[in-house]
């Protein structure tokens, strides 16, 4: 693109601080939107401990002032079970969320002189973002971030097919000059929920291969590092299958005296989680490190010897780019979009979801052999650095961009 575009970025979840955890993945695009020469502001709403106006990373963050109910927050949302009066409360609050999402987007909109806006989830920003993009005479693309569009009943997750929310969603997706998705899985959960083939774009996330890159061999290694420490990288909550992959460790726990399993994230089922591993009597072995700012994360990765992702739904899986980066094997399952990311018997494992001795075995046969490790590990970084990286993410919304600007111009 020859021209700086100033592109408004509407988003129900952002990081509320440089290093914080919270969708940091909407950042990157940002920020890495900013090093290709274009100017952003993002609207997002912030509670009253949260600054209103901030810059970080070149990016511009506005904060409209809305408290979001904790069961609406970010990984609760679409599996919390309520009932039929907190459903309500829940309606109450998104109304307001996108009454004033969609205020606030008009209002700096036209303070910062949006040439386009961005918006991520197609549900719930994406009403008020396609509402405000017409206000504006400007063209709204929308990036897909699963949650939004997929449906796993077995799950519980049905949050796009709700009658409050199917409509909205189907009318969003139709309204948008073009959309954007993760994956190709994302994709095809996208059509059946309305989207239609002639705005709809893949552009698969990445990693910041800068600093997600193999280790450094005169750094210090972390404490549990070693050939039997297995990571996982997820948030706490059913739908990322940490359960099993609890179940799996405990299963090889006497062929492998010194395994351990480190876990960075956080989340409602972190109880739980803790007390399967104590009645599992590996309680000793699991380490919960909570959440973990990203610019700590290449480090634990680095001293794996394998990373797990044993999600039951999963849009893309960004923690396999960022082990790939780092040039350790992943083992995954195949929820979602993560078959798209981690190629089997090339750069790691794929495992059916939900099946704790599958992934056993799939630990067992990659903590026996240091050898394959060591080959898989190779063949991700350079599958990364081909295909996942945020440079490249940046590029190909920067020409969709284009292309819905020019579409504007000559209709």
């Amino acid at each position: 693109m020859t021209h700086c575009l100033r592109i408004l970025c509407p988003t129900y979840w952002y990081p509320r601080f440089a290093t914080d955890v919270r969708a940091t993945y909407v950042h990157d695009i940002n920020r890495h939107l900013v090093l290709r020469g274009h100017r952003v502001r993002v609207v997002t709403p912030g509670d009253r401990d949260s600054a209103p106006r901030e810059e970080f990373d070149g990016v511009e963050v506005v904060r409209f002032p809305l408290a979001l109910p904790e069961d609406l927050g970010y990984g609760k949302v679409a599996q919390s079970r309520v009932g039929p009066r907190q459903k309500l409360a829940r309606l109450a609050a998104m109304a307001r969320y996108l009454w004033l999402q969609q205020r606030w987007n008009l209002r700096e909109g036209r303070d910062f002189g949006a040439q386009l806006i961005h918006a991520h989830w197609a549900i719930p920003t994406g009403p008020a973002a396609v509402a405000a993009a017409w206000r504006l005479g400007v063209p709204c693309a929308i990036t897909l971030h699963g949650g939004d569009v997929y449906v796993n009943r077995e799950q519980g997750y049905d949050f796009p097919t709700r009658w409050y929310v199917k409509p909205l969603l189907r009318g969003t997706l139709r309204r948008a000059d073009a959309l954007t998705a993760i994956s190709e899985d994302c994709r095809e959960h996208a059509y059946r929920a309305g989207a239609r083939s002639r705005n709809m774009h893949l552009v698969e996330n990445g990693a910041d291969l800068r600093r997600f890159s193999p280790a450094d061999p005169e750094k210090e290694p972390l404490e549990d590092s070693g050939p039997q420490m297995v990571f996982a990288c997820r948030q706490l909550i059913p739908r990322k299958g940490i359960r099993f992959l609890i179940e799996a460790v405990a299963a090889l726990r006497d062929e492998f005296p010194a395994l351990r399993l480190v876990l960075a994230g956080d989340g409602f089922e972190r109880p739980a989680l803790e007390q399967q591993a104590r009645a599992l009597g590996i309680g000793a072995r699991v380490r919960f490190l909570g959440s973990v700012p990203n610019h700590e994360l290449p480090g634990w990765f680095r001293s794996a010897a394998v990373s797990v992702i044993p999600s039951l739904e999963e849009g893309f899986g960004i923690p396999a780019a960022e082990a790939m980066g780092c040039a350790i094997p992943v083992i995954a399952t195949d929820a979602g979009g993560l078959p798209e990311v981690v190629e089997h018997g090339v750069t790691g494992l794929v495992v059916p979801k939900g099946d704790a001795r599958a992934l056993a075995d799939a630990l067992r046969a990659l903590l026996e052999d240091e050898e394959l490790r060591a080959r898989m590990g190779a063949a991700g970084r350079e599958r990364a650095q081909r295909l996942y990286s945020w440079d490249r993410t940046a590029l190909a919304l920067e020409e969709i961009f284009e292309e819905i600007e020019q579409s504007r111009i000559c209709a």
